[in-house]
């Protein structure tokens, strides 16, 4: 599915754009292509570990085959690790991976982007059973590469705090080796990061501003809501549902796997509940309740074994759902192909100079314009919650000018001084740019095609008059510097 199209989800490019340039050898303290953020002056890359395994691929490969070769590898990993958990005993082995790929259209889309999803679940899988085994070395690794590759390295904690509450509850002891493990694993992980300093401070934004913020501005950190979530999960939600059937007559049948099987449902059921809150845990309760009803219903010797009817029904809802999610994720990938700024960004590339800012009214289309043209800088980029922790209060002026509550043409020409807009032809873009058509006086249109439309912003007479005044050596508000300003830029010159 990876390689039959050529379509880049939302954060794809940024990914791409920095592995790209770590593969150059270029490890970036500053981020100024987000301009009016926290990141253009101290740049922590919170992905550093992701980016510099996907920048061996792309050495080898290019930045497109590359990146997609790296994400089909990393899915891979999740999916033997997923079958390493369930045992050679296990009568779901072979099946699993497919089960796990196709039980969730939204989990299968989110794996196959560029990002570090598929490294995040495998590792959170990995802590149980590695504390079990006590494998307290292999957990501090674990810890260690988790948070060097990405800042959801804290959903390490759901595994262990099932696996502390499952052993003190069967076994009555406190498991708190795997804890400090992890722990020192972490700490590791990111005292290795090149720019530790700034690493901690952009970290300290990401989670504590960023990854709390629910405005609604980043939907991945919003509730899907109840319907949504039937509708993304309803197969997870019925797999789920099977296994906790096997797991409570297991409880009874077989009491030496009773820690195995609480540390397991606790886990299904703490990533519920994340995803219940987080439109992006996804991510970990799919693979977590997938897992669970795995262990919970794949030992050979368990005595509620399924009839013939119910493997048949069982069949035919799994292969009739994933052959269902899987179309419709393919299809969905293939519709990013239409997603191509790549004209509009050579555009500026060739018709601006050096650090002209380009104004955007949606901060997702900053990973598609960085990735294809870092000759300019843009307004934001990553996360709106950057913006808000640099300037509070300009970050409202831009909110208001994003949804146009207010003029945006004050802010955009006279307190950012940005040369041009970029602008996309989506829904979340269209009034925005039916507005800047509307108001030709101020916002010139340079160049569009079918996909997105760059405007040049028309500079204040008083912006205009200033660089004349320089240019002719003059000073003072004499009646000539009047007449001066009334002046075409040619004529004065």
């Amino acid at each position: 599915m990876q390689l039959t199209h050529s379509g880049l989800q939302q954060d794809d490019p940024y990914h791409l754009a920095i592995a790209e340039l770590l593969a150059k050898g270029d490890v970036l303290t500053k981020l100024p292509w987000a301009k009016h953020t926290i990141l253009a002056e101290r740049f922590g890359d919170l992905h550093f570990g992701y980016h510099a395994y996907l920048a061996a691929f792309i050495k080898l490969f290019g930045a497109a085959l590359g990146g997609k070769l790296g994400t089909i590898m990393a899915g891979a990993v999740l999916l033997l690790v997923v079958v390493a958990i369930a045992g050679r005993e296990n009568r779901w082995r072979g099946v699993l991976p497919m089960v796990m790929l196709v039980s969730s259209e939204v989990f299968l889309l989110r794996v196959m982007g560029i990002r570090p999803i598929a490294f995040g679940a495998a590792a959170m899988l990995s802590v149980i059973p590695l504390a079990t085994k006590r494998r307290f070395g292999v957990l501090a690794l674990v810890g260690a590469l988790f948070a060097s590759s990405y800042a959801a390295f804290p959903l390490l904690f759901l595994p262990l705090v099932a696996h502390v509450i499952a052993r003190a509850m069967t076994a009555r002891e406190l498991a708190w080796r795997p804890t400090v493990s992890v722990l020192l694993g972490v700490l590791i992980g990111l005292l290795l990061h090149p720019n530790v300093r700034t690493e901690l401070e952009v970290l300290a934004v990401q989670l504590f501003d960023v990854s709390t913020d629910r405005s609604g501005h980043n939907l991945e950190f919003t509730p899907p809501g109840f319907a949504k979530l039937v509708k993304d999960a309803w197969l997870v939600l019925v797999i789920l549902g099977v296994g906790a059937r096997y797991a409570r007559r297991a409880w009874h049948d077989a009491p030496k796997r009773r820690e195995e099987l609480l540390a397991w449902s606790l886990l299904a059921g703490l990533t519920l509940l994340l995803y219940v809150r987080y439109e992006r845990g996804v991510d970990y309760f799919v693979p977590a309740a997938v897992t669970f009803a795995a262990i919970a219903s794949g030992r050979r010797a368990t005595r509620l074994a399924p009839t013939r009817a119910a493997l048949a029904a069982g069949g035919l809802l799994v292969v009739g759902g994933g052959i269902l999610h899987a179309s419709r994720a393919w299809t969905q990938s293939r519709r990013f192909e239409a997603i191509d700024p790549r004209a509009c960004a050579v555009w500026l590339e060739r018709n601006s100079e050096p650090g002209d800012e380009v104004f955007i009214h949606d901060y997702g289309t900053f990973p598609r314009l960085f990735y294809h043209n870092r000759r300019n800088v843009y307004t934001l980029g990553l996360d709106p919650g950057f913006m808000r922790a640099h300037d509070p209060a300009l970050w409202r002026r831009y909110l208001a000018a994003a949804r146009l509550e207010s003029d945006p043409y004050p802010l955009i020409a006279e307190t950012l001084g940005a040369r041009y807009v970029y602008v996309e032809k989506t829904p979340i873009g269209r009034p925005f740019y039916d507005y800047l058509r509307a108001h030709a006086s101020q916002f010139r249109p340079v160049y569009r095609d079918d996909f997105a439309a760059v405007f040049s912003v028309v500079r204040p007479i008083s912006t205009r008059a200033r660089e004349h005044s320089i240019e002719l050596g003059l000073t003072g508000d004499s009646e000539f510097f009047v007449d001066v300003r009334q002046m075409p830029a040619h004529r004065i010159r």
